[in-house]
């Protein structure tokens, strides 16, 4: 094999306005919901300590008296770690903020009693999801005083049922301390104290809340002044929910979730006879990355087989949308040689051993051994998109005998180098742990010819009749080296 190519990467065939407004409806769903909810004055009781050093703390920031007190409970609390693989790593050039963990603190709030969690629900997830049970795990209670901050990060995935976090903040006085948050290349600002102070002179006093996606990175600004005290509970997929919200709340974001919009959308796409004109495959690049097992080894359960129920936001609404329609849509994990732009669709996890030190091999083996099926980028008219194949011919042989499928991808995929030799994000998150790491799966829906986009026939070129083809070809590799071993 030569060295490879140096050239840049050529610009993306233009699309059409259709596959345009589907691409943005799908992007258009924040990750994440927040607002303010009044709560009673014992919501706000604070207890901490043991024996003579038992304190309770009103954080409703109300007296002066309280405020002091806030200096103590800064004091209470352990400098704030932050993880970096496997390691608690203490820095206060990344994180300069106090903790106090679940079992050395009690609340008087009950998140499931002031009906938050149902809130949360209704804000953060789509269409069916918001009558799927969650629930809420105290996790820890965090102080950040004057100059404290808290650099990106993504939050450690605690089990692959976790989907995301929920943060409580209290009105006790401060200045500062927003929480940025950042998603596929969109930037959004939660600036608690700002909102708490405009709610100051409501008859109940409020929490500012807001929830989000476990792999949304997001930063904590620093304090200017005061306290910016906050409580965080982990989100997980749980057993059968309530409804009705009460009156005491007021949602910021998002205003609305037209999640209906991305079925008419994809209608409007398929129903358009220029578009893939003998059917194909459509590819959609997943906005949310996903926890996945660290440790999983041959013979394990395949979790992209439980994947469907994990989806959130937008994912979930385009799955929905595409099963409304009588397609079969189906989570695959890609990776990607970035050298020789080669993109492998994988059906399973796998565990690699010694393989994950020869990158730039990587996906050659995949596609000569494993069963993985190359994917070879398509126009939105059926065309082959040819803006890579000059790189392709440092190695042509290796790919002649590769099975491939013809793909046009909606939503791209993003970075997938990961999804077999780790996650970039395991890097800095909120605890050290290597039991689960972040990949990002794509979705991929073979589409009959134009006026009958549900009839996926043998004639159709797309990606289920690629994995019969490696099937068949496995199976026939293994029944040669039973025939060998007997003989």
């Amino acid at each position: 094999m030569s060295d490879g190519p140096s050239t840049p990467e050529p610009p993306a065939t233009s699309d059409s306005p259709l596959s345009l407004r589907l691409r943005a409806t799908l992007g258009e769903n924040p990750p994440f919901c927040s607002g303010t909810l009044g709560l009673q004055p014992a919501d706000f009781t604070l207890y901490y300590g043991k024996g003579k050093d038992a304190r309770q703390l009103d954080l409703s920031g109300t007296s002066a008296q309280d405020v002091e007190a806030l200096d103590e409970l800064e004091k209470a609390c352990e400098a704030a770690t932050f993880g970096r693989n496997a390691e608690a790593v203490l820095d206060e050039t990344y994180r300069k903020a106090g903790k106090m963990d679940s079992d050395k603190f009690l609340l008087g709030l009950d998140v499931d009693k002031s009906r938050l969690v149902d809130i949360v629900r209704a804000g953060l997830l789509a269409g069916n999801d918001e009558r799927r049970a969650i629930r809420a795990e105290l996790y820890k209670l965090n102080v950040y005083g004057k100059h404290a901050f808290f650099k990106p990060h993504k939050d450690t995935p605690r089990g692959a049922d976790m989907f995301g976090s929920l943060v409580i903040v209290f009105p006790t006085p401060h200045e500062g301390g927003a929480l940025v948050l950042r998603d596929e290349g969109d930037e959004w600002t939660f600036d608690a104290a700002l909102l708490l102070s405009a709610t100051a002179h409501y008859e109940m006093k409020r929490i500012a809340y807001i929830a989000f996606f476990s792999d949304v990175e997001h930063e904590v600004l620093p304090i200017t002044s005061g306290h910016r005290v906050t409580i965080t509970y982990n989100l997980y997929w749980a057993g059968p929910p309530a409804v009705a919200f009460p009156d005491e709340l007021t949602i910021i974001y998002p205003k609305h979730s037209n999640f209906s919009a991305i079925g008419e959308a994809l209608v409007e796409l398929l129903a358009d006879p220029t578009f893939l004109p003998q059917g194909g495959t459509l590819g959609f690049g997943l906005r949310h990355a996903y926890p996945f097992e660290t440790r999983w080894k041959r013979g394990m359960p395949n979790p992209l087989d439980t994947l469907r129920g994990w989806l959130k936001g937008s994912d979930a609404a385009l799955l929905r949308a595409l099963q409304a329609l009588s397609l079969d849509p189906l989570l695959r994990l890609i990776s990607r040689d970035a050298k020789y732009h080669i993109d492998v669709m994988l059906d399973r996890m796998l565990s690699l051993g010694n393989l994950y030190n020869e990158p730039s091999e990587l996906c050659l083996m995949l596609l000569r051994h494993i069963g993985g099926i190359r994917l070879v980028e398509m126009n939105f008219d059926g065309t082959p998109n040819n803006r890579f194949s000059h790189h392709l011919k440092y190695v042509r042989y290796e790919l002649e005998e590769a099975t491939s499928a013809q793909v046009y991808w909606v939503t791209k995929c993003g970075d997938v180098k990961g999804n077999l030799i780790g996650s970039q994000y395991t890097a800095f998150g909120n605890e050290p742990t290597t039991a689960y790491l972040y990949l990002t799966p794509s979705l991929f829906v073979d589409v009959g010819p134009a006026g009958d986009r549900a009839n996926v026939a043998e004639g159709v070129a797309g990606v289920k009749a690629a994995q019969a083809q490696v099937q068949a070809r496995l199976e026939e590799a293994r029944a040669k080296a039973k025939k060998r071993t007997r003989a």
